[in-house]
């Protein structure tokens, strides 16, 4: 017998005759590669009998099943009587033990038959999760396996039969990481099949200093980390041999899952070339995952996708300015991330740079660099999938493909344990297409008041959501009929919700947790700005402000339609009481939405908005708290198109340090050209830093005649826009549609996800006739970008300062106009 430390890395199982046995694959703490083997679980199942049923004779019939299927002995190992609550409610349960996890869907269906059972539950959770969850282990944390070492073929160093437990929260540092980026002999084509152009180049960096390009075309070069090799066969078996020499603990790659490895595994297959790199000697398979995508498994070493991770988790509404990033390239996150860019070059000259192997080395070290990039933004972004890893309590393969709603439902999941819950049952086809057409009132909004404004505070509730869950115990378990021991919603289309506050219920007293927990850090942030510890607040936070959008998510195992529209009347009732005492203190609300508000301070100062926020915060329940997110010296809110209503969502600020938020402006969104962002942009300037409106209007002359006359570049009018599924599902053809089209008559591979980069060029007919790829544009039409897009971008900005489109259209002599600071 012998005892091991290890972080675990990689789980899954394996069969064998006697039944299913974990696997896990880790490191342990002298850095050696080790597989463990656990034989002490056994897939399981919960029956819930009927009440006044006889439990010992329920429970002998159960320990008896035994029947042939397909020429196999489909038996119960196994069961035991337990006590579980359901909802909160004490119940009675049969715990039923299996061989195999595949035996649990043909013992159900026979257990049908028994009158004397109400229900089965916890029969649709994947054997390794319950694993995890039942023996309360974190993947990435240190573990111990008590055992004896065994034989293997397998590529570890140390192979162990034995019982695991976690040992302590101390997690994976500095794990090993391959990155890996391949560019192909024509970037543009879309051919599949046996005509598919080759992969003609690797790029792999590692997190040790690593770093090679492998490439089959031989040329001069001094660059020692280009590699030759004499054919795609070769290529691709160095490939191979790398990651198994080089012993990985991830491998990742950036839109990977959608293109790399797919694209690997195709020509692996047409070349004959088997992708055994698992630990286990096994080839790559792809897991087919929710959303119709899929997800390369690389046994023993976890693939990651850091694309994916940033477009789920680190962006979007509950996220909150995470990622400010409207393009999810690999350019435009590392510029994020990183302040740094790809190498500058056009990829489509690869081909004929391949083809008359001229100028490859370009080529190969800017396919190194994506390759570089994307290690580092691993590395940067680690900290947040660790933090988030270590509170679901899933292996990191799963965690960084998982969605909000996945993360929350997880998280449950392993909470159960610590409740003696029973984890609800996936809802069916029907049940999720029934739910689909449930609807409730979403967050209130008060209209914004156009017009530019000095001395702005705004005030933000901490976790507005979450913290509604907790004060009014809103659960599943806590709906009632009970109108005297209970919560009473605000009324909801004529109807109120009551939660009953005699048990505080499953939900808010995780959600309880995790707000305290997130509180308790960000005071320790305060003295420590740790990356580890921000990781972790951000890890909570986004758990914890998921929740409402959970219970009303239609595939949700937690879900409550009532719990969900009761949050967001909640919600309503406390902005709206905000607004009003806002009001009642003498400062002017501009604008609120859902958690916060914008309000003008007026002749009033920053210590009357303190002393507010503390006489408003005595009012609130535990745990709900109104902060201060920012002072700003000014701010424009701007109307809607044709219309004297404020527009949502949609203004630009300036704070004391002389930075400038902007949210809602075409800045910040795809469909516009360059030169539209880069006015707006600068009008911003002009007004909110050097509060100078003359400055701003003459500026926009300026760049109108220029525009008039074509002084411009090219590519000051490219304009990008996303293809948001596959081109033949548009009904109404727009211009990114059209070049789209012109795309793939190039054999230039497009499909959803693609940007889209086209120039609007001279000429009659539809704008969509006119739409031309950038490399094939001439000339651009001067009265569309200043029509469609330049104007269009500024207007609403000018016109709450009280001038006109004509007044933007006027020659740079006209008189100085008179600039004004609009009141609410």
């Amino acid at each position: 017998m012998i005892e091991i430390k290890f972080f675990p890395i990689d789980i899954d199982y394996i069969e064998r005759e006697e039944g299913i046995i974990i696997r896990i694959f880790g490191k342990t703490i002298t850095g050696e590669k080790i597989c463990v083997l656990d034989k002490s679980f056994k897939p399981n199942f919960l029956v819930i009998p009927e009440d006044n049923t006889n439990l010992s004779e329920l429970l002998n019939q159960i320990k008896k099943i035994s029947f042939e299927f397909d020429e196999k002995i489909i038996q119960v190992l196994d069961a035991e009587l337990t006590k579980k609550k359901y909802l909160g409610k004490k119940v009675n349960a049969i715990k039923v033990f299996v061989r195999f996890t595949k035996e649990i869907k043909l013992i159900r269906e026979y257990l049908k038959a028994i009158k004397e059972i109400k229900s089965i539950e916890e029969y649709d959770i994947s054997s390794y999760k319950k694993y995890l969850i039942e023996n309360k282990i974190t993947p990435l944390s240190l573990c111990k396996v008590n055992g004896n070492i065994i034989n293997t073929s397998l590529d570890v160093d140390i192979y162990v039969k034995g019982k695991v437990s976690q040992e302590t929260d101390d997690i994976l540092e500095n794990p090993k990481v391959l990155s890996f980026d391949i560019e192909t002999s024509n970037p543009a084509s879309s051919v599949q099949g046996d005509n598919q152009p080759p992969i003609i180049m690797i790029g792999l960096a590692g997190s040790d200093g690593f770093r090679k390009c492998i490439t089959w075309k031989e040329f001069k070069t001094s660059k020692k980390e280009i590699e030759f090799v004499s054919s795609e066969v070769k290529l691709l078996k160095e490939f191979k041999n790398i990651i198994k020499s080089y012993k990985p603990d991830y491998i990742v790659g950036y839109y990977s899952d959608g293109f790399d490895w797919p694209y690997i595994k195709a020509r692996a297959d047409f070349l004959k070339i088997d992708l055994d790199i698992g630990l286990d000697k096994k080839v790559i398979k792809f897991k087919r995952r929710a959303g119709n995508t899929s997800s390369v498994k690389i046994n023993g070493i976890p693939h990651i996708d850091i694309w994916k991770f940033i477009k789920q988790i680190m962006s979007g509404d509950v996220a909150s300015g995470s990622l400010q990033t409207q393009s999810y390239s690999l350019d435009s996150v590392a510029e994020e991330i990183l302040g740094e860019n790809k190498i500058s070059l056009d990829i489509l000259d690869l081909s004929d740079a391949w083809e008359n192997n001229k100028g490859l080395e370009k080529f190969c070290l800017y396919n190194l660099k994506d390759a570089e990039l994307c290690l580092r933004i691993f590395e940067k972004i680690t900290p947040n999938i660790n933090e988030l890893v270590k509170i679901v309590s899933q292996p990191i393969y799963d965690v960084s493909k998982m969605t909000y709603g996945q993360l929350i439902e997880n998280y449950l999941m392993k909470k159960t344990v610590d409740f003696n819950e029973i984890i609800l049952k996936k809802p069916s086809f029907g049940e999720r297409k029934a739910r689909r057409y449930n609807t409730y009132t979403g967050g209130f909004v008060f209209e914004p008041k156009p017009g530019l404004y000095e001395n702005l505070a705004v005030l933000d509730f901490r976790g507005l959501h979450p913290s509604i869950i907790s004060a009014h115990n809103i659960c599943l378990s806590t709906i009632t009929d009970d109108k005297e021991n209970s919560n009473e919603s605000p009324e909801i289309d004529g109807i109120k919700f009551h939660f009953s506050y005699k048990e505080e219920g499953f939900i808010p007293q995780i959600v309880k947790e995790l707000i305290e927990r997130r509180i308790r850090i960000k005071e320790i942030i305060k003295k420590n700005e740790s990356p580890v510890l921000k990781a972790r607040s951000y890890a909570l936070k986004i758990i914890a402000a998921g929740f409402h959008g959970y219970t009303g998510y239609f595939g949700a195992r937690w879900y409550s339609i009532e719990c969900s529209a009761a949050i967001l009347a909640y919600a309503r009732f406390y902005i709206k009481k905000l607004i009003s005492k806002v009001e009642e203190f003498g400062f002017t609300v501009i604008y609120g939405d859902t958690d916060s508000v914008f309000i003008e301070i007026g002749n009033k100062n920053k210590d009357d908005i303190l002393k507010f926020l503390k006489d408003f915060n005595n009012e609130l329940p535990s745990l709900m708290e109104l902060e201060l997110e920012s002072f700003y010296e000014r701010g424009i809110f701007v109307g809607k198109k044709s219309a004297k209503t404020g527009a949502k969502k949609k203004y630009a600020l300036i704070n004391e340090n002389k930075e400038i938020k902007i949210r809602g402006f075409e800045i910040v969104r795809r469909g516009w050209s360059n030169i539209s962002k880069n006015i707006q942009r600068k009008v911003f300037e002009f007004i909110l830093k050097e509060n100078n409106v003359q400055k701003a209007l003459d500026y926009v002359r300026k760049e109108v005649n220029e525009i008039k006359n074509k002084k411009l570049n090219m590519e000051d009018m490219v304009i990008r826009t996303q293809l948001n599924k596959n081109i033949n599902d548009y009904e109404s053809i727009g211009p990114h549609v059209a070049v789209a089209k012109q795309m793939l008559k190039k054999n230039i591979k497009v499909g959803p996800g693609s940007i889209i980069q086209y120039i609007v060029t001279k000429g009659t007919g539809l704008i969509r006739d006119r739409a031309k790829l950038v490399e094939d544009a001439t000339d651009y039409d001067a009265d569309y970008y200043i029509n469609h897009q330049i104007l269009p971008s500024i207007q609403t900005i000018f016109e709450v300062l009280g001038y006109k489109k004509e007044d933007l259209l006027e020659d740079e002599d006209q008189s100085k106009l008179k600039s004004f600071v609009k009141n609410g």
